[in-house]
């Protein structure tokens, strides 16, 4: 995790507020929420993380809220569910935009009365439980279009972070790798200019999750990892499409002053990336004043890892 977001989630830490994690799968919304547990008051007590587009909405609402036993067919026990399990601690709801309407009618009671009923029971249990929630979807948009709750949408999001895509966040590579081989017990490599180059240049749809099985895939094929060489990468990473991958298919039908600006928004976002957000270096590097530089990240509303949405971007 880079060191911005990690002195961002020591700060929130020493809060009681409600933390909403948004950004693509695979980019470490679960670490964040981890991080910010583990550094607050709560870190004695339990951890408990669901992604909750993983299970149906039954199973889901058994889940969360427990049971008692002969609530259902087959409930041949009392199950106590996720906020019980976490009380105390930390519940972290992953994926909370593709929760059922009839669940979010119930969340809304446990944020609001801090209490939960298990399904089939009568007995209304209190409970003192953080809530992190994390969504790669668009929940703004859900509630205009009805299909989430906005008093939920209000409660969860008293502060969003964003975490960024790998793309955006190149220069967290090195790191990652070393991090990933002194976890398995194994010195860090050293990683050749040609390698870190294709590495830095590819998209990495999968985010840190695809890196991590890169990184498995090199351990199993080569023994002692010494160096990494970019004949040691994987084909996909080498041969990928021209001009970084991008998708020429979305450019079909597409006015160029749309596709231009795709373009820009990518080259400006890639440039930031390299000079660790060094807006000085990369304004001479584009060929821009600094100030243009500066507008074109409004425009685009490009924002810096670990920042919290809405906040303005420091100068450097």
């Amino acid at each position: 995790m880079a060191e911005r977001l990690r002195r961002l989630a020591d700060k929130l830490a020493n809060t009681s507020v409600s933390v909403l994690i948004t950004g693509e799968s695979g980019v470490g919304k679960e670490l964040f929420a981890r991080r910010l547990h583990y550094s607050s008051p709560r870190s004695n007590k339990p951890f408990v993380a669901v992604n909750c587009a993983s299970l149906s909405a039954g199973i889901l609402e058994s889940e969360l809220f427990g049971h008692d036993k002969g609530a259902f067919t087959g409930a041949i026990r009392s199950h106590a569910g996720l906020f019980e399990q976490a009380n105390g601690g930390t519940l972290f709801l992953d994926e909370i935009g593709e929760i059922a309407p009839f669940i979010q009618a119930k969340l809304l009671r446990v944020l609001q009365e801090r209490e939960v009923r298990r399904m089939g029971g009568a007995v209304v249990r209190r409970v003192d439980v953080r809530i992190i929630c994390a969504t790669n979807a668009n929940l703004a948009k859900k509630v205009e279009e009805g299909a989430f709750r906005e008093d939920i949408y209000y409660r969860i999001n008293v502060v969003q972070v964003r975490v960024p895509p790998l793309r955006e966040r190149v220069q967290d590579i090195d790191d990652f790798i070393d991090h990933y081989f002194k976890r398995q017990c194994l010195p860090p490599p050293l990683l050749s200019d040609d390698a870190r180059n294709l590495l830095y240049q590819y998209e990495w749809p999968g985010n840190f999750r695809e890196l991590e099985n890169e990184l498995e895939r090199l351990t199993a094929l080569y023994d002692d990892v010494r160096e990494i060489t970019a004949n040691m990468v994987s084909e996909r990473i080498i041969h990928r499409e021209d001009a970084g991958s991008l998708d020429l298919h979305r450019f079909y039908e597409t006015p160029l002053p749309k596709a231009v600006e795709y373009l820009e928004e990518r080259l400006l976002k890639y440039a930031l990336a390299r000079s660790n957000w060094n807006k000085t270096q990369t304004a001479r590097v584009l060929g821009l004043s600094r100030q243009g530089l500066l507008k074109k990240i409004k425009r685009y509303g490009i924002q810096r890892q670990g920042y919290v949405v809405g906040e303005e971007d420091g100068p450097s």
